[in-house]
Parts: structure tokens; C-alpha cells; sequence
């Protein structure tokens, strides 16, 4: 009997001693797997931070060239060709990277090549061609593909018409209608890249929240998994596993707070560059009624510093999102200059039509995170002009500076075309488009209601439908005193 019990008893430790075994196996496949998981997901987001920044080296770049082109084509002046051809180099140096990558076999020597010729960050070209090899026959990167080339298409139409341009000029000049039409040509195409290169920026922003997803959802798996199977081997277990899922969580939470600046970040470039672009059509409408050539190489100056000024945004946006982690950064922000950048990015919207501008500037410096008063501000003062009632003999926008008895308050008042009240409750509402408003994304006052929220601070709206709309930003006292 006692010989029995103790082979049962045998029986039980052998088959416990088994289950320990699968557990732990269970356990350490799992972690393996996790890590596995974590690991291609940060390389994954890594390169789709490294698209979104080749896909604006490649949008600047375009619009450059395009700029020079047209200058060339109205003044002939050899440097803005010289220029042209500089600038075309980089969506031609990613098309090439392109075009190596999806050749048979892969020619990575020259996917290389074609990745630094195109303004990539060497760090960044490993996993730009990681992401292409290994993706691009999924149905979103491929789409995202496709839009490329097509992009490159019309790059290559670019450069045709720079070399038209330039074989024209060099044999006897351009009529009036020769660079009438090239001038549309090159306007044409600008206009298309333009879409083509928000289309990307999306499929990129979808890319993203789509790994976010699943990488979640893995963990998630991976984490019930672990506990399960640590519950049912040792309590001791329990408390290690209890450790590891919450290093696990914060690192979900870490890529969570990646990509989401990483869509923020498209968002924000894909808004803040349609200024300069309204700057610069507007500034074409001039051009093109103008024939006193002091005041076209004014306007080309003025066009020239308009894209300069928003290639030092785009980087400052860059840097911003690499310290997103620190939260807003404070110092003090010399107010009165940021008002007059935002004054000189906005100065020629609206196809040409003339809006002043008024300063009352009580409060000239502040304590604050320059960058976001600069979101804030470039918002509020691009909507000003992009909705003025042209039906109105002045046009005004006023940008007044003022204490109050919480803090400092940013008031952007116009005479344009107003907010019905129904939508002043839903206008920061992302991508809210009121009526039958065509003009808008239904981002940037989404992203000054984020900004004002990270400086702690408060907005308020009055409007009154073809009368007047006036925003009112309150940013809290801190300990640094403000004049």
C-alpha cells in the first residue's frame, strides 16, 4: 500500500516537475518573443521617422527647385538655374534609391548612393532600406510606393521643363508666351507634387498608427500569456513577471508616445507649409502683373526668405519632437520678434489681396516655449488672412499684447469673414471644417488648442459672422516676471 501511494506520489511530482518545465519554456518564449517584438517595432517607427524626414528634405528640395526655375524662366539669370539643378538632386537621388530597392537583385550600393544624395541622414539610410526590403509588398507601403513614383514622374517632368527652359534661353531668349506657359507648367506640376506629397505624408501617419496597433495588441497577447502561465508555476514568479509587465507597459507607452509625435509632427508640416505656400502664390499673382524688374527681384527676395524661414521651422519642429519627452521646454521668448515672424510669413496670402496689419505690443517678452507661442500664433494669423472678406474695402488683422489678471493674454482680432456661433464650440475640434468651407484642414486651430493646453494655458473665441473674429490666448503667470 505504502509502495503505491509513494509511486503515486512519484507520479505527481514527475508530472509537476513537467508542467514547471513547459511553463518556464512558455515563459521564456514569450519574453523572447516580446523582445523580438519590442525590438522591430522601434526599428520599424525609426524608419518611418527616417521616410517622414526624407519625405520633407524631398518636398523642400521640390519646391525649391521650382521657385529657382520660375525665376529663371521670368529673369535668366544663370544662378537660379545653377540653383534648379542643385535642388532637383534630391528627389532624384531618392528616386534612384528607389529604383534600387526595387530592382532584381537589390543593388544596396546604390540604394545607398541615392539615399544620400537625396539629404537622408547616414544613421538614418540603414533603416530606410530595412523598411523598403522588408515591406514593400504589404498593401500600405506599396500604395506609399506608388505615390513615389509617381512623384518621381513628375519630377522628371520638372527637370524637363528646366532644360527647355534652358535650351530655349540659350538660343536666343523667351517670348512673353514661351515663358507664360513654362511659368504655368512649372506652377502645374508644383501644385500636383503638393498632393502627391500630402498623400504620402498621410499613408505614412496610417503606416505608423497601424504598427502602433498591432504592437500594442502583441503585447497585450504576450503579456496575458506570461502571466497566465507565471500564476500557475510560483508566486515568486508572479512578482518577477509583475516587474517585467510594467517595464513592458512603459515601453509600449514609450512607442505610443513616438508615434504619436510623429503624426503630430506630419500634421504640423503638412499645415505650417501651406503659409509660405499661399505666401508665394500670392507673390506670383504680383509678379505676374508686375514689369518694373527692381520690384520682381523684391518679390523673388521676399519669396526666397518666406521658404527660408519656414526650412528653420520645419527644424525647429524636428528638434521638437526628439525632446518631446522633456515636455515643454521654458525660457524667455522674446515675444515682439516672434509676432513680427509670423507677420512676415503672412504678409503675401490670399492671391495678392492687400490686409493690413496692426501691433499693439504691451507685453513684448515672456516666459514661455517659443516654439509653441509660434504654432500658435502662425495659426491664428494664416487663418486671419486665408478667411479676409475681400468685399470689404480694408482688410485689418491686429495683434495685441496685454497683462491680465491670471497672465499674459496673445489677441489676433480681424475684420474678415467670422465663425457662425453654432461652430465656435467645435472649431478645435481636429479636422472640424465648418459649412462649406473648402480652404481648410481641419488641423490648425486643432493644434493651437494642443499648444495653449501644454503652456497650461486658455483660449477663448468672439465672432460675429461678416463682422469680426477675435481669439484670445491667456498663457498663466510663472516665476520669471514678463515686460
Amino acid at each position: 500500500m505504502e509502495e503505491k501511494l509513494s509511486h503515486t506520489i512519484a507520479g505527481v511530482k514527475l508530472s509537476l516537475k513537467r508542467m514547471a518545465i513547459v511553463l518556464l519554456v512558455i515563459v521564456g518564449v514569450a519574453s523572447a518573443t516580446i523582445i523580438v517584438v519590442n525590438y522591430y517595432s522601434v526599428r520599424m517607427l525609426s524608419g518611418a521617422r527616417a521616410y517622414v524626414n526624407g519625405e520633407s528634405q524631398y518636398s523642400k528640395a521640390q519646391k525649391d527647385a521650382s521657385a529657382h526655375l520660375a525665376n529663371y524662366i521670368y529673369l535668366g539669370n544663370d544662378t537660379d538655374y545653377t540653383a534648379f539643378l542643385n535642388n532637383i538632386r534630391v528627389p532624384i537621388g531618392d528616386r534612384k534609391a528607389r529604383l534600387a530597392l526595387s530592382s532584381t537583385p537589390v543593388d544596396y550600393g546604390a540604394a545607398r548612393l541615392g539615399f544620400l544624395q537625396g539629404g537622408n541622414h547616414p544613421e538614418d539610410v540603414n533603416d530606410l532600406i530595412w523598411v523598403f526590403v522588408r515591406f514593400h509588398s504589404l498593401p500600405m507601403f506599396k500604395k506609399a510606393i506608388g505615390i513615389w513614383t509617381d512623384g518621381d514622374a513628375m519630377i522628371s517632368d520638372l527637370y524637363r521643363l528646366g532644360l527647355q527652359a534652358r535650351e530655349k534661353t540659350a538660343s536666343g531668349g523667351l517670348s512673353a508666351s514661351e515663358k507664360r506657359a513654362l511659368l504655368l507648367a512649372v506652377s502645374d506640376n508644383s501644385a500636383k507634387m503638393t498632393v502627391k506629397e500630402q498623400a504620402f505624408s498621410a499613408t505614412l501617419g496610417i503606416i505608423g498608427r497601424s504598427i502602433n496597433l498591432y504592437v500594442f495588441l502583441a503585447n497585450v497577447l504576450i503579456t496575458m500569456v506570461i502571466v497566465i502561465s507565471s500564476l500557475l508555476f510560483a508566486g515568486i514568479m508572479i512578482r518577477n513577471l509583475s516587474n517585467s509587465k510594467k517595464k513592458i507597459i512603459e515601453q509600449n507607452n514609450s512607442l505610443q508616445v513616438i508615434n504619436a509625435g510623429l503624426d503630430k509632427f506630419v500634421y504640423n508640416v503638412t499645415h505650417d507649409l501651406r503659409s509660405p505656400l499661399a505666401s508665394l502664390s500670392g507673390l506670383i499673382d504680383l509678379i505676374d502683373d508686375e514689369t518694373d524688374l527692381k520690384q520682381i527681384k523684391a518679390y523673388t527676395l521676399m519669396m526666397k526668405g518666406s521658404l527660408e524661414k519656414q526650412d528653420k521651422f520645419i527644424n525647429e519642429m524636428l528638434t521638437f519632437i526628439k525632446s518631446k519627452h522633456i515636455g515643454v521646454s521654458l525660457q524667455l521668448c522674446n515675444l515682439a520678434d516672434i509676432v513680427d515672424t509670423v507677420i512676415a510669413q503672412n504678409s503675401y496670402t490670399n492671391g495678392g489681396l492687400e490686409v493690413q496689419f496692426y501691433k499693439e505690443l504691451e507685453v513684448t517678452s515672456i516666459e514661455s516655449d517659443a516654439l509653441k507661442l509660434q504654432v500658435i500664433l502662425n495659426n491664428l494669423v494664416s487663418n486671419s488672412v486665408k478667411y479676409s472678406d475681400s468685399k470689404k474695402t480694408e482688410r485689418w488683422i491686429k495683434v495685441r499684447t496685454y497683462r491680465s489678471a491670471t497672465g499674459a493674454v496673445i489677441e489676433v482680432a480681424d475684420n474678415g469673414l467670422g465663425i457662425r456661433q453654432k461652430d465656435q464650440d467645435r472649431i478645435f475640434d481636429k479636422f472640424y471644417m465648418s459649412g462649406e468651407n473648402k480652404r481648410s484642414s481641419g488641423i490648425g486651430l486643432y493644434l493651437v488648442k494642443d499648444a495653449v493646453t501644454q503652456l497650461n494655458g486658455k483660449i477663448e473665441v468672439k465672432s460675429e459672422p461678416g463682422v469680426s473674429s477675435t481669439f484670445m490666448v491667456t498663457i498663466p503667470f510663472s516665476p520669471v516676471t514678463f515686460s
